[in-house]
């Protein structure tokens, strides 16, 4: 396995605030993964109370991430005893970056009421306040917001999104 695939993939079985925030995530829950410098396609699974990054196409992705060996150097930056919005942060600059290095690719493929379903709402509010001031510097101040800037980033570029939306 690569190297910068290997740390990812323990990372996500043993970093405590990965761990604790993937507890929101429902069994069965997936997302397509990408690296800038591999070919192959991998996903992250939740299966037995775990995040597994398996080789291979996931078969129904909630979202789309591409990662850069530096943006993975980066959301490792999060130190051990940290919150969960201290990841949810650093995952969000590296997703709205303009930086190709430290850049994370990111897509929505599931409709709201699926991400609502699985967790992934009930994961952005245990970020607590620093999330949601976070989501309203950048345009997102309630859950309709929200609503909007995922179903607008199911057909669409999610940052350019973000950004039009800022721009309101």
């Amino acid at each position: 396995m690569d190297p910068v695939v290997a740390r990812l993939a323990d990372r996500f079985l043993h970093h405590p605030v990965w761990v604790s925030a993937a507890t929101s995530i429902a069994e069965g829950a997936s997302s397509q993964v990408f690296f800038s410098h591999l070919d192959s396609e991998w996903h992250l699974l939740r299966r037995e109370g775990r995040s597994l990054l398996i080789e291979g196409p996931s078969p129904d992705p909630d979202f789309g991430f591409c990662f850069t060996p530096a943006s993975i150097e980066r959301i490792f930056s999060v130190p051990d005893d940290a919150h969960i919005a201290d990841f949810a942060i650093e995952l969000f600059e590296c997703i709205t970056s303009e930086d190709p290095e430290t850049k994370i690719d990111f897509r929505v493929h599931a409709p709201f009421s699926q991400l609502l379903k699985r967790g992934y709402v009930k994961l952005l509010l245990r970020g607590g306040p620093r999330v949601m001031q976070y989501a309203a510097r950048h345009g997102v101040r309630t859950l309709s917001d929200l609503r909007r800037l995922l179903k607008e980033a199911r057909s669409e570029d999610p940052v350019k999104v973000l950004k039009d939306i800022q721009a309101r």
